[in-house]
């Protein structure tokens, strides 16, 4: 679990730029490093600085850890439940329903393809193909069968 706020970690303000975090990260880093500090707990207070320069120089992660603050951040099911809460906010937006039309002309497009090469296959003799044929076939198949699931799953 983390024990402290990162921001207060590295001294800067929750409204900090990119570039002040990293600004506060090469200066702590450099003064709390082991190679050039001696005291017992320069390795820890090192990797506190680390770990918390990785969370809030990478925009997805510092989302996530503003969003459920510092006490819940390390808890993999709070986590778990604040995607699943923004996935479900992102389906009732309008985006999502046009994102889902697009897809599932997407799938029609390349369903009604497939159709037209297994179609094509069959009219060809299985003693052109050889063995070829069982696999091409089963492959189309295969694909075909995906394709007509996505149509309910989209």
């Amino acid at each position: 679990m983390t024990e402290s706020d990162f921001y207060s970690v590295l001294g800067v303000a929750k409204t900090a730029s990119r570039g002040e975090i990293k600004k506060a990260y090469k200066k702590l880093a450099l003064d709390h490093h082991p190679d050039r500090n001696r005291s017992p707990d320069a390795e820890e207070r090192f990797k506190e600085i680390s770990n918390a320069y990785s969370v809030l120089s990478d925009p997805g992660k510092r989302a996530l850890y503003d969003a459920l603050d510092h006490e819940k951040y390390d808890d993999p099911w709070e986590v778990f439940r604040y995607q699943q809460e923004r996935e479900a906010a992102t389906r009732e937006s309008w985006n999502y329903e046009a994102y889902r039309s697009a897809h599932r002309e997407e799938v029609i497009k390349t369903t009604g393809t497939l159709i037209f090469f297994l179609i094509l296959l069959n009219n060809i003799p299985s003693w052109v193909l050889g063995p070829w044929f069982i696999i091409f076939n089963a492959f189309i198949l295969l694909s075909l069968a995906i394709s007509i699931y996505q149509w309910f799953d989209v």
